[in-house]
């Protein structure tokens, strides 16, 4: 097929020919969703290593698994689904590896200091509360995890995040509030002296 009807084919049809076996159907759906699905993988584990990987598994996994897609949704949102189960998967991974090693931090060297930004001392504090939001984050629950990054780090409607993750906008609503609620409590913790 000429790459001007691929250009125009549809999600809906790229997914057709993909479950059929067609190879050629991943390329233009990749070039409409890569850039999409990468940057909810690098919000989601936070490495862009990981995140590409995240994505290419993403793909492969589509390409393999096509046949299972309901040809009732929308593409985008179920590679969406696919790609925040990748990212938990390599998420936990990471974190089990990290269990047994823990690398020196890249950039532990600041060599912006005379850079006329902001004040060392402003850094830091920048610095230690993002580190505080990863922690948090990093301990809720995976389907907690994975709504909290959708709704504030890709900024997806209440609507958007039951499509991607399957779920009820009920479910959605009271997964955010919980979640919002267990790393509120675990700043507080850890802001206590």
């Amino acid at each position: 097929m000429e790459s001007s009807q691929e250009g125009a084919a549809s999600d809906r049809d790229l997914m057709v020919r993909l479950a059929a076996g067609d190879r050629e159907a991943l390329a233009p759906l990749m070039e409409r969703h890569y850039p999409r699905l990468y940057r909810l993988a690098l919000s989601y584990v936070r490495n862009p290593d990981d995140a590409l990987d995240v994505v290419q598994e993403t793909f492969v996994k589509a390409f393999r698994k096509a046949d299972r897609w309901d040809g009732s949704t929308e593409a985008g949102p179920w590679l969406s689904r696919v790609a925040v189960n990748q990212s938990i998967d390599r998420w936990r991974r990471n974190r089990r590896r990290r269990a047994t090693f823990t690398p020196l931090a890249e950039g532990d060297h600041d060599e912006s200091l005379a850079d006329g930004g902001p004040d060392p001392d402003r850094r830091v504090l920048r610095r230690e509360m993002r580190d505080r939001l990863a922690v948090a984050l990093e301990g809720l629950p995976d389907r907690q995890r994975a709504v909290v990054v959708l709704r504030h780090y890709q900024e997806m409607s209440l609507d958007e995040i039951a499509q991607t993750l399957g779920m009820r906008l009920g479910t959605v609503k009271s997964t955010l509030h919980r979640a919002l609620g267990r790393m509120r409590t675990g700043l507080r913790g850890e802001l206590q002296p």
